[in-house]
């Protein structure tokens, strides 16, 4: 694995995952919302965004966090390693109330557009996003059928995906 995407839902984990999953395999963690976002709430264009994008993976080893389905071709295109968070909207739903909470008027530290507030389109879009997002990004999974593909549905894979990696790390740092 030396280049890496997460991809899924917000609220799904993929921002925690990434961080624990990026120190195991030593690469670079590439956050999607802090490269396409400016404080104030400015979104990069989508010409930057695609800019931004096809720099970082000319890189030999990366891992990115985040979906952004207009870049999201890019990365599958030069990935070894896809991981899909499939998981279930109410957890993605109250994992996104609890950061809302844990975060208000903070900045967290993947996210660079400003303090975290609540907002109702946001929660939309992630109610939403088992059928509004989740058909297509299957479907852009599907042409890729050579690519390393793992796609976690409960809680319970997450946790025994983490356990396999890092048991497999440690195995071949011990040989």
């Amino acid at each position: 694995m030396k280049r890496v995407i997460l991809i899924g839902s917000p609220g799904s984990g993929k921002s925690t995952m990434s961080r624990k999953l990026a120190q195991i395999l030593n690469l670079e963690l590439y956050h999607l919302d802090n490269l396409f976002w400016s404080p104030g709430w400015i979104m990069a264009s989508k010409e930057e965004q695609i800019s931004i994008t096809k720099d970082l993976i000319q890189k030999e080893e990366w891992m990115i966090d985040g979906n952004y389905n207009g870049t999201l071709e890019l990365r599958l295109e030069r990935a070894d390693f896809v991981v899909f968070f499939d998981l279930p909207r109410w957890l993605c739903m109250v994992r996104i109330f609890k950061r809302m909470i844990q975060y208000r008027n903070q900045k967290r530290p993947d996210f660079n557009a400003g303090t975290e507030k609540f907002n109702w389109e946001f929660v939309k879009y992630v109610w939403d996003f088992r059928k509004s997002n989740r058909p297509s990004i299957y479907e852009k999974l599907k042409q890729y059928p050579k690519k390393e593909i793992i796609i976690l549905k409960i809680r319970r894979e997450v946790a025994a995906f983490m356990k396999q990696i890092s048991q497999e790390k440690h195995n071949y740092q011990a040989s």
